[in-house]
């Protein structure tokens, strides 16, 4: 009776210390967070300007199934000034699919401008060249001030014609500034070619990633916001 007492006990237990396993095995995913960081005060500008505005300090992606925001958070940020005539651009790509992406945030005495593209190629780091890319759609941008971070968010379908995000990762994360002068980018309507190399001014920072995004993740951003 005891032996058979002592074995029951050992079916009892056996089910409870399962159920702890498989409920581990499904812990919430952590969420994605800082996924292109860059040390201070590594900008490239030539002769006094101060680019503390144009510094990366990190950059983030996010999704859901209806929209995609993509973050720029820089050393100082001040809102923008129209009768500046030097203007700020912020830059933020991503590879989906196959398919290379870019958010574009134009604060340029003509206006703003938040556009996504689709290039033909992308940057290597380390590597310099033109590139060609074609505006897809429109994007919505905040300066939000307190956080020195330049955010950028379209709806899902901007990107969808061109990568499903089903079986793949987001990757290929690289962030930009640069320090433009004249007017608002011209060319940047939808479905028009545009010379990005050419357009955009003088390359002020850059930061590079090799992390990886599963679409859908939870991340440290709220996207839309």
């Amino acid at each position: 009776m005891i032996a058979a007492a002592a074995a029951l006990g050992a079916l009892v237990v056996a089910p409870a210390a399962q159920a702890t396993t498989h409920g581990s095995a499904h812990r919430a995913p952590a969420k994605s967070c800082r996924l292109v960081t860059d040390p201070p005060g590594d900008t490239q500008s030539v002769g006094v300007d101060d680019d503390s505005q144009l510094d990366i300090l990190d950059g983030d992606f996010a999704m859901n199934r209806t929209k995609l925001t993509v973050v720029i958070k820089v050393k100082t940020l001040t809102a923008e000034d129209l009768t500046n005539p030097a203007g700020r651009i912020y830059e933020y790509d991503f590879t989906a699919n196959g398919k290379n992406f870019i958010a574009m945030a134009s604060l340029l005495p003509g206006g703003d401008e938040y556009q996504a593209f689709i290039s033909d190629q992308r940057l290597e780091q380390g590597k310099s060249g033109a590139r060609a890319a074609t505006g897809i759609g429109q994007m919505t941008g905040v300066l939000d001030l307190q956080a020195h971070e330049v955010r950028m968010t379209a709806p899902l379908s901007v990107f969808t014609p061109y990568a499903s995000f089903s079986q793949t990762n987001v990757d290929h994360f690289a962030t930009f500034t640069y320090r433009a002068h004249g007017e608002s980018l011209s060319g940047t309507d939808v479905g028009k070619v545009v010379d990005i190399s050419s357009s955009v001014g003088v390359g002020v920072d850059d930061a590079w990633s090799n992390r990886v995004y599963r679409p859908y993740a939870p991340s440290c951003v709220q996207v839309g916001r």
